[in-house]
């Protein structure tokens, strides 16, 4: 699932650069073509395009192609602002508490996003990545998004995500806003096999410390480890929920 009306060059290049970012390696126009299904002159031309500009190198003897150093200062504003939050370091802590694939996310669109993902390399561990999109209404990242909002909102962006998907992932609006309601209750979103079969995780939504915009923060796995941690899992999100206000409150507070 991507959200709709994108400008298709913008979005071919941001994911190239969460394809660098999640690869970690130089790459080749084939293995991009393949990577982001698009014809192999069009990859080849989004990589010269981005040589041309100075974003990427192309290595001679191999054919490949790496991000130049231009790429990492793009972000080094931001990278400041993550690191001074305090919530990388809260999502290693959340890593190691649960053992279990951790990550952050937004909602674009009708859709969710991971935009910080933490994973171990293990087999029965989902396959999630930074950039990629879920269901904003069978995810568990998407559930949490949408607890925050009124109930027209989530109304609205339901019927938004049904036109949007495949008629096996149509959600019914009369079961899912008692779901929601549910969730809300417990304070944290859960799926059991909803987006991922076999897979399932818990989030809660949270607030941006860098800008007050809207995140969730979860935990997924396979089914069986996460319905038998289900306890544990919630409590630990919510510590790192209230860890990050604190740590945003200090620092706010500091003198300059």
């Amino acid at each position: 699932m991507t959200p709709a009306r994108t400008v298709k060059s913008a979005e071919r290049t941001l994911a190239l650069l969460e394809l660098f970012s999640r690869e970690r390696r130089p790459l080749a126009v084939g293995e991009v073509s393949s990577s982001l299904a698009i014809p192999q002159p069009s990859a080849s031309m989004l990589l010269h395009s981005l040589k041309v500009l100075g974003y990427l190198h192309h290595e001679a003897a191999g054919g490949r192609f790496v991000p130049t150093i231009r790429v990492a200062l793009l972000g080094n504003w931001v990278d400041r602002l993550f690191a001074e939050s305090g919530v990388g370091t809260l999502l290693d802590r959340l890593q190691t508490a649960t053992g279990e694939t951790v990550f952050l996310g937004i909602q674009n669109g009708a859709a969710a996003q991971y935009v910080m993902v933490q994973r171990v390399s293990e087999p029965d561990r989902p396959i999630i990545a930074s950039g990629l999109y879920r269901s904003l209404t069978r995810s568990a990242l998407g559930r949490a998004l949408l607890m925050p909002k009124t109930d027209a909102e989530i109304t609205r962006l339901l019927r938004r995500s049904n036109t949007e998907s495949d008629r096996a992932h149509i959600v019914d609006p009369r079961t899912f806003l008692p779901l929601i309601r549910r969730f809300r209750a417990q304070g944290y979103a859960e799926t059991r096999g909803d987006s991922v079969p076999e897979s399932s995780a818990i989030a809660m939504p949270f607030m941006s410390p860098t800008d007050k915009s809207p995140l969730a923060v979860g935990v997924g796995g396979p089914t069986d480890r996460i319905v038998r941690k289900r306890t544990r899992i919630a409590d630990t999100l919510l510590l790192f929920c209230k860890s990050a206000q604190l740590h945003e409150q200090r620092r706010t507070a500091a003198p300059a």
